[in-house]
């Protein structure tokens, strides 16, 4: 717990007056001080003490105090403190209570302090990363939660331009926290029995009056049916494409988020060369799409390119299908037959699902790839080829080289410049831009006047994971399309997606989450205690220092620590 880690445990206040050792005590001793001493006491007084010692000791730029209801759906009050020319600014920029944006709701479910950068942001969250309504950049970020008694009344933030909290920064922070969580809670109940008590954390003044608790519960219930009336509204709201600033693009592709960027910053280096070319991704991800693009961009492009899925031949006739045969070669053969490879001749190959390459076939590919020549089943003479090769597979080549399914010699061949594409599920701000294409070909092909998706279809399809990527969207938007009964899409059925379908995929845990878990339990194995004999360092078997900066990197808390 992070009262063990709190400097008030020590049994005495800041003025070296010895108290109850219960922290509860010590914030009914510290608020009978405030109602009494201090009649005008403000949390941005608060927030401009708290920052005026936090900014020396470890070089804070920004805090950030955010306040939230009880139910925890809306932000109360929220303060930015900064330190500009050498002076500490306190500005309230939240006082009536507003919705949580989706960032907020995340950082409000944080249960323990979180530690992320710019990048991680951007990860997440896309391009939104920033303080709402603040101009500067901050590319370190620090979310504490301000909980007591199994309540989080809000979050602590703490931001930097260019440096991380530290270690020991985050530890005092978290007893900051820790403080100002029970300071909040003991005046929120003093308020509740004695009005007169200044309240910080309930929304009583609005617009300098104070309002009656009965108008104050009103307005709340207001607040929700407003909320409600929100959802229902979403329904019938036609959602708009936003036009996206990217530069990056490419005619016959379909996306402009950060990872797609990154695909075709590859596409561009390497369409012009005769570099080989291996994409990888999971299924329906559209490595033949990528495929075809670099092929039309390339020199090669006046030839046709051909096509070749190497799981769709049966392993008896894939080599004829890949090199030809002559007439007569074998029961069958009652004609010369001319290969893909020479059909692909002055052009370029995409040879799919190279992974299910039987392995006997693997060697005689290694053989085109080294001499740049082919033989004919039933042929004497070698024919000399000039193609462009393309490859493509969902499987971990690598991992299958180790099981020794794949030959390491050609997937070294193989693997001069591998492309990644991403999976759906990785790419969330493309899927409103597929989903308004699919409709557009599909209501083209079937003569249908669609236009556009409701805002609520549109959130259906963000928050799905989609195992099968692309291809299960197209699959999907080509299906109501034949369904629909409107001009607009107004809602999105997706087949098997529910609990009971997804349960088996929700109970493996990922590797980060593993590796997360298990730091818990041996540090709570060890009481806590990093370094030393009996220290989760120790049992781990790694330094301290390696065992702190993966806590760190993990987003876990000191207060799983001590």
């Amino acid at each position: 717990m992070r009262k063990q880690e709190s400097d008030f445990n020590t049994g005495t206040n800041v003025n070296g007056n010895h108290i109850n050792p219960h922290a509860d005590s010590y914030f009914e001793t510290l608020a009978d001080a405030i109602a009494v001493q201090e009649k005008n006491f403000t949390l941005k007084e608060l927030c401009q003490g708290v920052f005026s010692k936090l900014n020396p000791l470890f070089s804070i730029d920004c805090g950030v105090l955010i306040l939230y209801n009880e139910e925890m759906d809306h932000i109360t009050r929220a303060y930015l403190t900064e330190a500009i020319s050498g002076k500490i600014y306190c500005t309230e920029t939240i006082s009536d209570p507003v919705n949580l944006s989706l960032i907020t709701k995340e950082i409000s479910g944080f249960d323990f302090p979180v530690l992320k950068s710019r990048q991680d942001w951007i990860a997440d969250f896309g391009e939104n990363h920033c303080l709402n309504s603040h101009p500067t950049e901050y590319h370190f970020h620090c979310y504490i939660p301000l909980e007591h008694n199994g309540r989080v009344l809000g979050t602590f933030e703490l931001h930097n331009h260019s440096r991380e909290l530290s270690a020991e920064g985050l530890t005092f922070c978290c007893n900051i926290a820790d403080f100002i969580a029970g300071l909040l809670d003991e005046m929120e109940k003093r308020s509740v029995s004695e009005p007169n008590i200044t309240r910080p954390v309930k929304s009583e003044i609005r617009n300098g009056t104070r309002m009656p608790a009965v108008a104050d519960a009103k307005i709340k219930q207001l607040e929700k049916e407003i909320e409600k009336l929100r959802t229902r509204l979403d329904e019938h709201l036609i959602f708009e494409l936003e036009e996206s600033s990217e530069i990056l693009t490419h005619p016959e592709i379909v996306g402009s988020s950060p990872e797609m960027q990154e695909v075709y910053r590859l596409l561009n280096r390497i369409s012009s060369s005769e570099t080989t070319v291996l994409i990888l991704g999971e299924t329906g991800t559209g490595k033949e799409l990528i495929a075809k693009a670099i092929h039309d961009e390339s020199v090669r492009s006046r030839k046709t390119m051909i096509k070749v899925n190497c799981a769709a031949i049966p392993p008896n006739l894939i080599e004829s299908e890949l090199f030809g045969h002559e007439k007569g070669s074998f029961t069958g053969a009652t004609e010369k037959r001319i290969g893909k490879f020479e059909q692909a001749h002055g052009g370029t190959i995409f040879l799919d699902e190279i992974g299910e390459l039987p392995l006997d076939l693997q060697v005689k590919l290694l053989r085109v790839l080294q001499e740049k020549e082919i033989e004919r089943i039933g042929g004497r003479a070698t024919i000399p080829t000039d193609v462009r090769i393309i490859s493509a597979t969902n499987r971990n080549l690598s991992a299958e080289v180790e099981a020794g399914s794949f030959r390491r010699d050609l997937y070294y061949r193989l693997n001069v410049f591998p492309v990644s594409l991403p999976p759906l599920r990785n790419r969330k701000s493309d899927i409103a831009v597929l989903a308004a294409f699919f409709l557009a070909k599909f209501a083209k092909k079937s003569n249908r006047n669609l236009h556009g998706f409701s805002k609520k279809a549109i959130s259906r399809m963000m928050a799905y994971s989609w195992p099968g990527n692309i291809r299960e969207l197209e699959h999907l938007i080509e299906r109501h399309v034949v369904m629909a009964d409107r001009n607009v899409i107004m809602d999105i059925e997706i087949p098997g997606n529910n609990k009971q379908s997804l349960s088996p995929v929700a109970s493996v845990k990922t590797i980060f989450e593993n590796e997360r878990d298990h730091i818990f339990n041996v540090l709570e194995l060890c009481n806590g205690r990093i370094s030393g004999t009996n220290g989760a360092a120790k049992l781990l078997g790694v330094p301290a220092t390696t065992l702190n900066s993966k806590i760190k990197k993990l987003g876990l808390a000191k207060k799983h620590i001590y």
